[in-house]
């Protein structure tokens, strides 16, 4: 037990520093939000280091901003299922009802653009800060059980602490622009031994990596016409933790048994994403999609593997559901209404990667329509700073579509049918301000 304590500690000390991402789910502030995602060909983008750097090169003034959001998802109670093994007083297979625990924090967002002038070359440049995450904790992992219930998507990249640094570059004056970034995060490798006697003792090591996913992106603009191509790396942190517990046996004898767990502290998948804008007076539309790579998903489950006494190693089975990569298509519309006032409203449809859930993985997802709107009001001498601020409110409202889930029971066991449904919600506050 001793062992084991050990390695949730090392556990929690890694995640602690790791870093994941709220902006896939529910976007940063009024204009992420709203649109859905929809603004990587938006210039006045305030955290394009995250969704496009390119976009840093059209910067001609430094901007800050800062918003603040309160998150909820709830999914409805599945009315009968056969309980996880953890949940379950014996080996004996029980159904029961079950409802997964509400996902409810309160964040924060963070972002500032800077103009260079690089007038050796006669170009624009841009550099670029986004962070993000939760007020609560820095950090926010659970390592599940194969066949614990838990979503997929909620409650774990998107509870992590997150930044982002990037630089944008215009090539072609007033045309084309080029950016690059990079959202570092941290997996971790390390080793245990234990002795447990009348005098327990222990030593571990443990090796902490610094990786970096880089997030790269174009933006074109002609007339009132803007496109935007971005590319964002993977982010999939691991840890593996390594114990030998050695226990003393009549205080001469000593019986060895070696463990190694390995788990994904969270998974965001590689995603290619498209966007083309028009802006006019007094509307602004866009269109795009998103393509998401999920066939490397690794699920936040903690694998162990270990050796038996004739030699043999036995293996955590089961956990990883089969996937597939996804193409989510998106649009917004933005309206002026006056001269001061922004409305913005945008849609997105998200697939769920996860096509069969008939296994003993049971992690829960859904197709997904995501909703978005978002008030702005622009002051142009503000009073708190001086220099123009905007004030927007926002919200996005994520509706799971109803998924029956049909699960595969072994022989003479009660069949397992249930349905998954429900919903996420967003509301928040933003400000942004020129410098």
């Amino acid at each position: 037990m001793k062992a084991l304590n050990l390695v949730y500690l090392l556990i929690g000390t890694v995640t602690s520093l790791s870093l994941g991402s709220q902006a896939q789910n529910f976007g940063l502030d009024a204009q992420s939000t709203g649109r859905a995602g929809s603004v990587t060909a938006e210039e006045t983008n305030i955290h394009s280091a995250l969704y496009n750097p390119a976009l840093l090169g059209t910067t001609k003034q430094s901007g800050f901003s800062f918003s603040t959001s309160q998150v909820n998802v709830k999914v409805n109670e599945f009315e009968s299922i056969l309980l996880p093994r953890s949940l379950r007083k014996s080996d004996e297979p029980v159904r029961d009802r079950l409802q997964l625990s509400e996902v409810s924090q309160t964040r924060w967002a963070l972002g500032f653009n800077q103009p260079i002038r690089l007038k050796a070359l006669s170009r624009q440049a841009g550099f670029g800060l986004s962070f993000a995450g939760p007020y609560e904790k820095l950090r926010g992992f659970v390592a599940h059980a194969p066949d614990d219930f838990f979503t997929a998507r909620y409650g774990t990249s998107d509870a992590q602490f997150k930044g982002t640094v990037s630089l944008g570059l215009e090539l072609v004056p007033d045309t084309l622009y080029v950016g690059t970034g990079l959202s570092l995060f941290l997996s971790g490798a390390g080793a245990a031994e234990t002795t447990l006697s009348s005098n327990p003792t222990s030593r571990m090591n443990l090796d902490v990596v610094l990786e970096k996913a880089p997030v790269v992106g174009l933006y074109a603009r002609s007339g009132s016409f803007s496109s935007a191509l971005t590319f964002h790396q993977k982010i999939d942190p691991i840890l593996e933790q390594a114990v030998k517990a050695k226990v003393r046996i009549n205080g001469r004898d000593t019986f060895e048994q070696p463990v190694v767990m390995r788990s994904s502290l969270y998974f965001e998948p590689r995603t290619l994403e498209w966007d083309l804008q028009q802006k006019a007076t007094p509307l602004t539309w866009s269109v795009g999609l998103s393509y998401q790579l999920w066939g490397e998903y690794e699920p936040p489950v903690l694998f162990t593997e270990t050796p038996d006494l004739m030699g043999t190693t036995h293996r955590t089975s089961g956990g990883k559901p089969p996937t597939r990569n996804t193409l989510n298509p998106r649009a917004s519309v933005g309206v002026h209404l006056g001269a001061t006032t922004l409305a913005s409203l945008g849609y997105q449809y998200r697939p769920t990667p996860f096509y069969d859930l008939s296994g003993i993985s049971n992690a829960m997802d859904s197709d997904t329509h995501i909703l978005g709107l978002a008030l702005e009001q622009r002051f142009s001498n503000s009073w708190v700073l001086g220099t123009p601020l905007n004030l927007g409110v926002f919200g996005q409202l994520h509706q799971f579509k109803d998924r029956e889930i049909s699960k595969d029971t072994p022989k003479g066991s009660p069949s397992s049918t249930f349905v998954f449904t429900g919903n996420a919600l967003v509301v928040g506050v933003s400000a942004q301000a020129e410098l």
